[in-house]
């Protein structure tokens, strides 16, 4: 059984180091959960949870970790996808950055199995009332399928109804698919696969923007394209007949010796942009007529490559921070907070405080280094080696050999000391002393080398109004200074108490 308080107080450390394992940065605190492309912020969560939601919020890491550290954002935005392109990007992307993620760390793959089990294999999800939306999520279900094998009931069912409703989309869109599972090595690889399912759904709601019929390649011009490129194949035992069986049964091959050398491009997307008359797929989609469906299917897919953000489903990014959100809104008061690192106006103490500080620390750095002595060193004994102690002389009589001094010593203390500086607004007739009491045992402290470092709290004012913030004056490992926090700027005094988040 999980003691899942004592994992929720130690969420803040799991998250530092699951930041710096990855690479990103991880805060908590606050009322949402999202990423800006360089921080992943969790909201404060409840110290009491069920190992679900820890799980949730491991996942949310994970998978939120993935995209910080492997999607393009510039290229995204450069992009400027409609809600619909978006929204199937973001399936094939979320496939492409956690299977990238899991091969760096292996032990992701667990936790993204288990999420997207839990997510996207529970019955009680509702059913969508756009009858088009099925579409997207059976793409959904099929990608996720490849890992989690636990979805393909499920994904089968839906494909059941999609040829029913649309018949004729799903086998298209299954050929870019499979060429995303190969093929899709980047964010701009996402996009251009994305845009070449949204090409296809269009073509079946707007037969108008099928290609002309005059675009088709004639099988007998193709034969003798065939031909002339290549003769040795005319001249062995197969014939023409064998040559065309050939190319039907590799049209790429017979598609490719057709393309220009501007479509011969190092990303795997180019061939299946919708701008390129040159691209394999793009080809062989107009030799394929995508066939008739019904007005009221086509009324539906119109309706779906118009529909906006809020009428897609939710991406599995917005259901996990969903889910931690309305976890963290339950419970205010005993939710996990970790302050937000910022800056602090800082000033030097003058000579005269420096002085002051440092009298009334002697006694203080006399007494550590005393008490560290003792702790390092025990007591003399008397031993077989040494040097001679006089005293011990009169052992030798009864011929016992223990007439020597031994000063045996003890491992060394390692301990390292954080002293927290309270700026809040009421400190301000005091944070003069406050400065130089610190000064004062950082210098004691420092001096028995011990480990120490000064954070003030709170530092600043964050955006969404809270308090919680630390700004380091003196770092672990870093020479002791004067330079110590100043208040000229004092944070008003509310009822937050930022102490337990600066902890």
């Amino acid at each position: 059984m999980i003691d899942t308080r004592a994992v929720m107080r130690s969420l803040p450390l799991v998250a530092s180091v699951l930041g710096r394992k990855y690479g990103v940065k991880v805060e908590i605190g606050g009322a949402d959960a999202y990423t800006d492309g360089t921080v992943i912020r969790l909201p404060s969560l409840p110290s009491d949870v069920p190992d679900t939601l820890l799980a949730l919020a491991r996942g949310f890491l994970d998978h939120e970790a993935s995209h910080v550290r492997d999607t393009d954002f510039k290229a995204l935005q450069d992009a400027n996808l409609t809600s619909l392109e978006k929204h199937v990007w973001n399936t094939l992307e979320d496939y492409r950055v956690e299977h990238k993620l899991a091969s760096i760390f292996p032990g992701c793959r667990q936790n993204f199995d288990w999420l997207i089990a839990h997510i996207f294999g529970s019955e009680q999800r509702d059913e969508p009332v756009q009858p088009a939306v099925n579409i997207l999520n059976w793409l959904l279900l099929e990608v996720r399928s490849w890992d989690v094998q636990a979805l393909s009931n499920k994904r089968d069912t839906l494909a059941g109804q999609l040829d029913r409703d649309f018949a004729g989309v799903r086998p298209k869109i299954e050929r870019v698919l499979k060429a995303v599972r190969t093929n899709c090595r980047s964010t701009q690889d996402a996009i251009g696969f994305a845009r070449e399912i949204v090409r296809i759904l269009d073509q079946f709601a707007n037969p108008s923007t099928r290609p002309e019929p005059t675009d088709r390649v004639d099988p007998e011009e193709q034969q003798t394209q065939g031909e002339e490129k290549s003769p040795a194949s005319t001249s062995s035992g197969s014939g023409e007949v064998g040559n065309n069986q050939q190319k039907q049964e590799n049209p790429s091959e017979t598609e490719g010796s057709l393309s220009d050398e501007d479509a011969q491009e190092e990303s795997p997307v180019e061939d299946y942009s919708s701008s390129t008359d040159q691209g394999d797929f793009s080809r062989h989609d107009r030799l394929d007529d995508p066939g008739e469906i019904g007005e009221e299917a086509r009324d539906h897919l119109l309706d779906l490559l118009g529909a906006g953000e809020n009428a897609l489903p939710q991406s599995l990014g917005d259901i996990l921070a969903e889910a931690l959100q309305v976890n963290s809104s339950r419970s205010k008061d005993s939710a996990v907070t970790v302050a937000v690192p910022t800056t602090k106006n800082a000033g030097p103490l003058s000579v005269d405080d420096v002085q002051e500080a440092t009298q009334a620390s002697m006694a203080l750095r006399t007494r550590l280094q005393g008490l560290l002595q003792t702790k390092v060193l025990s007591r003399a004994s008397s031993g077989r080696r040494g040097r001679l102690d006089t005293g011990q002389l009169h052992r030798l009589t009864v011929s016992d050999p223990r007439v020597f001094r031994i000063k045996a010593e003890r491992a060394g203390i390692d301990t390292a000391v954080h002293i927290l500086l309270d700026c809040s607004g009421s400190m301000v007739r005091r944070i003069r002393l406050a400065c130089q009491a610190c000064y004062a045992v950082a210098s004691a402290l420092d001096a028995s080398k011990i480990n120490v470092a000064v954070t003030a709290f709170p530092s600043s004012q964050l955006t969404n109004g809270s308090y919680s913030t630390v700004a380091p004056i003196i770092a672990h490992g870093q020479k002791v200074h004067c330079q110590t926090a100043s208040n000229n700027d004092p944070p008003s005094a509310s009822n937050f108490d930022p102490l337990r988040a600066c902890l």
